[in-house]
C-alpha cells in the first residue's frame, strides 16, 4: 500500500554537521506539539532513508540531500526532481540550508546566476515554496547561539573573549581549551542534542521560525 502524504519537505544542505542539526532540530520542534511525531525510515524498495512528520492534520514526507560544499548546492536539481517530485506528486517545499562564508556576506550571490537556475529548476518540478536557512558564516555560529550549552557540555566556563573569525574556529578553539577535538558532521551529534533549541530557534540569525511555524501550523508565509 503505497503512502499518502499531504506534503513533503526537501532539506538540501550543504554538509554533515547542517543534516545532523537539522535532523535534531526536526525531532526538538516535534516535542513542542503533544500529536506531533517524527520518524526515520527506510524505503523498502532502494534502501532509501527518509523521515516522516506527523500529526493530527498532515503527514510529511521528509528527505534530507548533503552536497559536500556549497558549490554543488547548485546542482542539486536534478536530486530533487528524481528522488522527491517524480516519487511524490504532492506539494513541497525545498529548504536551502548553507554557510554564507561571512557574517556580512551579500546573500543576494545566491539569487544569481546558476543559484538562479538552480531556483528555477526547482519550481520547474513543482516546488511551492523555496526557503534560504543561510548561516552567517558558518552552521557553528547558529550552534554558538547557546554558547553556554557547548561551554556545559564540555565543563569549562563561557570563555570572557573567543578566539577565532567564525564559528568552526571559535568552536574549536573552545574543543582545545579544555583539550579536545572538534568533529563535524554525525560526530558532533551528541554535543548538539544537549543544546537549548529554544534559545537557538529565538537567536539563531537564520529563520528557524519559518521552519518551526511551517511543521506546527502548517503556514508558509
Amino acid at each position: 500500500m503505497t503512502e499518502v502524504y499531504t506534503e513533503g519537505i526537501a532539506f538540501i544542505l550543504e554538509g554533515a554537521t547542517e543534516k545532523t542539526f537539522y535532523l535534531n532540530i526536526l525531532k526538538y520542534f516535534s516535542t513542542l506539539d503533544v500529536e506531533a511525531s517524527f520518524e526515520k525510515c527506510i524505503s523498502d524498495t532502494d534502501g532509501e532513508i527518509f523521515y516522516v512528520w506527523s500529526d493530527i492534520n498532515k503527514k510529511v514526507l521528509v528527505k534530507l540531500y548533503v552536497v559536500g560544499t556549497v558549490t554543488q548546492i547548485i546542482h542539486s536539481g536534478k536530486w530533487f526532481k528524481n528522488r522527491c517530485a517524480q516519487r511524490q506528486k504532492i506539494p513541497w517545499s525545498v529548504y536551502l540550508c548553507y554557510d554564507t562564508d561571512s557574517p556580512r556576506a551579500d546573500i543576494s550571490k545566491f539569487f544569481e546566476g546558476d543559484w538562479k537556475r538552480l531556483r528555477d529548476t526547482l519550481v520547474k518540478n513543482h516546488a511551492k515554496h523555496i526557503v534560504d536557512l543561510a548561516a552567517s558564516a558558518d552552521i557553528e555560529d547558529v550552534l554558538l547561539c547557546d554558547m553556554e550549552g557547548v561551554c556545559e557540555y564540555l565543563n569549562i566556563s563561557v570563555p570572557i573573549e573567543l578566539k577565532g573569525r567564525k564559528g568552526k574556529a571559535k568552536m574549536k578553539a573552545l574543543y582545545r581549551s579544555c583539550g579536545a577535538t572538534y568533529h563535524e558532521g554525525e560526530r558532533a551529534e551528541t554535543m548538539i542534542q544537549t543544546l537549548n533549541f529554544e534559545k537557538i530557534v529565538l537567536s539563531s540569525p537564520i529563520g528557524l521560525e519559518r521552519l518551526k511555524k511551517h511543521l506546527l501550523k502548517n503556514e508558509m508565509s
